[in-house]
């Protein structure tokens, strides 16, 4: 008969379940993988709990999380689309994170599961994500990183480098504020239930970017757009294939910043987008529109 699991691993999964969940979302965007997987990984830690050596069992669990992530992602073997988003999360409770000093980890925060920086994650190989997650989201040394890809402590070094490259190229780029600013949030709410091209465009920098996702559902762009004169002309395209419909936008927390939830007026079920912003220098600088019904349908409110 296996014996239990020690008390000092029962006791480091109950304090790291959140942290274990967080590596999950953020390894694979999806909220119910990371549920699945958190738990999955539990069960392999207590499975396994007679190959524990360290005293302190929490860098042995991200080990395992990040391996069962690793695991799911080369079994799944799907190619995102360039327009890809991900699975928001509707909670109240998560900081934004603190800026640090190195630049070279001011692109992921240790609290930080922004919007923006989530999905710009999905880009990266599952082995470039896991590293960056592993070091400078969970602060593991890179013998345990090396441990958990497999490899040396020199390669672990150098896919890091990449990770980072290749993230901070899906970002386009990070020097936006953190958190977003709420008040221009809350302005393009009011620009959107206003229907205001004009509202629209002065609030975007020049340079602003944005994408939208509607899951191969709802016709979207498959590209990015880029400048200001191509994303509003992208808004004006969406708002004429709704027809005129008057819509409704409710500012709402997701992922630690305010994010636009865009409903028709007269029918507060037919969720028409969600919209996540990053801002600088009091201008909107990134737009992440995510319009696929799988997603906006959980912020769907009963007519």
């Amino acid at each position: 008969m296996k014996p239990a699991a020690p008390a000092s691993l029962l006791a480091a999964i109950e304090r790291n379940r959140r942290r274990l969940w967080g590596i999950c979302y953020r390894m694979t965007g999806q909220v119910a993988d990371a549920e699945d997987l958190a738990q999955e990984a539990i069960a392999r830690a207590i499975e396994r709990s007679d190959q524990l050596v360290d005293d302190d069992p929490t860098g042995w669990l991200v080990r395992i999380a990040t391996t069962t992530c690793l695991d799911h992602l080369r079994r799944a073997a799907t190619r995102r689309r360039l327009t890809e988003l991900v699975d928001p999360l509707v909670v109240d409770d998560l900081p934004p994170g603190e800026p640090v000093d190195d630049p070279e980890r001011a692109t992921i925060l240790r609290e930080d599961v922004r919007y923006a920086v989530v999905v710009a994650l999905q880009h990266l190989t599952p082995r470039q994500r896991a590293a960056v997650i592993l070091h400078d989201v969970c602060d593991r040394p890179m013998t345990d990183i090396a441990a958990s890809l497999g490899t040396n402590p020199n390669a672990a070094k150098a896919l890091l480098h990449r990770a980072r490259a290749a993230l901070a190229a899906a970002r386009h780029r990070d020097d936006v504020d953190v958190p977003v600013d709420a008040a221009l949030v809350e302005a393009m709410a009011r620009a959107v239930e206003a229907g205001s091209l004009d509202a629209l465009a002065a609030l975007l920098a020049d340079d602003a970017w944005g994408v939208a996702d509607g899951g191969g559902v709802i016709p979207a762009a498959t590209r990015p757009s880029f400048g200001r004169r191509s994303v509003v002309r992208r808004f004006a395209n969406a708002w004429s294939r709704l027809g005129g419909v008057a819509l409704a936008a409710e500012v709402r927390r997701l992922n630690g910043e305010p994010a636009v939830i865009v409903r028709v007026a007269s029918a507060p079920g037919i969720v028409v987008a969600v919209i996540h912003v990053e801002s600088r220098d009091r201008r909107i600088a990134a737009l992440r529109i995510d319009r696929d019904p799988r997603r906006t349908a959980a912020f769907a409110r009963a007519t």
